[in-house]
């Protein structure tokens, strides 16, 4: 295996070092071949004789067995002896040779180690350029972008200090006010009609009330105005959001075929007026 495998190794440097390996040339490969050759002729001719197909049939019994004479044993002993002799100049030189590649083999790869060395130190030197570069550019676009943000604060500042009057604490407290206000009113409705009675509280009403237009939300009911023996006062309803009381509006004029509540109106506090009737207005 060590013989192939150097075998192998001198081919190879033969093929990529050329005349490099000055020792050893394709002729010296041809006299290798011929060498196997003569010494595979000698073992065919000895297996022959023994009578053997296979090296695994060659053993000491073959040798000493009736049939197999001095003579046949000299025979084969001396042609083996005169293959090996006539060869052994060129095992020697073979081997010198092998050697030889050997060495260099060794130093071509150490030169190759050395060659991928010098790669990673210059890709190495090469990403050390290119993150300088672009912290350098980097450093660059900062300044401009910070040079763009500091004039474009300096040109809105000074549009606003020239345009907007102040506002005053009581201008601003007004003006979050109303829109509270504002906010408070769209979750609320007012519900008209509906009567007073002690048998049943109010939540219990309205809850029935909006179970007829199929609707179960969560609310507050107060009753509003002065109470009266001769009308029914509103009650003031504030749900959740006004997702909710728009969903109610547009059902409740269904309250009109309800048996139960045909009487009874719903609308939002954000529409109605100070001073104005608004329960006959809807009743028209």
């Amino acid at each position: 295996m060590g013989h192939c495998t150097l075998y192998i190794m001198g081919l190879y440097t033969v093929y990529i070092m050329g005349d490099t390996v000055s020792d050893f040339s394709i002729g010296d490969l041809d006299i290798l071949k011929g060498v196997g050759a003569d010494m595979n002729s000698w073992i065919g001719n000895f297996r022959t004789a023994l009578k053997c197909k296979s090296h695994q049939e060659v053993t000491m019994e073959k040798l000493t067995k009736p049939g197999i004479t001095k003579d046949m044993l000299a025979k084969i002993l001396f042609e083996g002896y005169q293959t090996v002799y006539s060869h052994r100049d060129k095992f020697e030189s073979s081997r010198v040779a092998m050697e030889k590649i050997k060495s260099e083999l060794i130093v071509a790869q150490r030169s190759v180690v050395k060659l991928q060395q010098q790669l990673l130190d210059s890709q190495e030197k090469l990403l050390e350029t290119q993150a300088g570069q672009l912290e350098e550019m980097s450093s660059v676009v900062d300044t401009a972008v910070d040079r763009g943000i500091r004039s474009y604060s300096q040109v809105v500042s000074r549009t606003i200090k020239d345009s907007v009057p102040v506002l005053s604490e009581q201008t601003l407290k007004k003006v979050v006010q109303e829109a509270v206000t504002d906010e408070d009113r769209s979750r609320n409705v007012v519900v008209f009609g509906l009567s007073e009675e002690e048998s049943k509280d109010l939540d219990s009403k309205i809850s029935s009330l909006f179970e007829d237009v199929e609707e179960k939300p969560s609310f507050e009911a107060v009753r509003i105005g002065e109470q009266s023996d001769d009308t029914n006062r509103p009650v003031k309803v504030c749900l959740r959001n006004s997702e909710t009381v728009h969903r109610i509006l547009l059902k409740a004029k269904n309250l009109r075929k309800s048996p139960v509540y045909r009487k009874v109106y719903v609308n939002r506090t954000d529409r109605l007026k100070s001073g104005q009737n608004t329960e006959n207005k809807w009743r028209k």
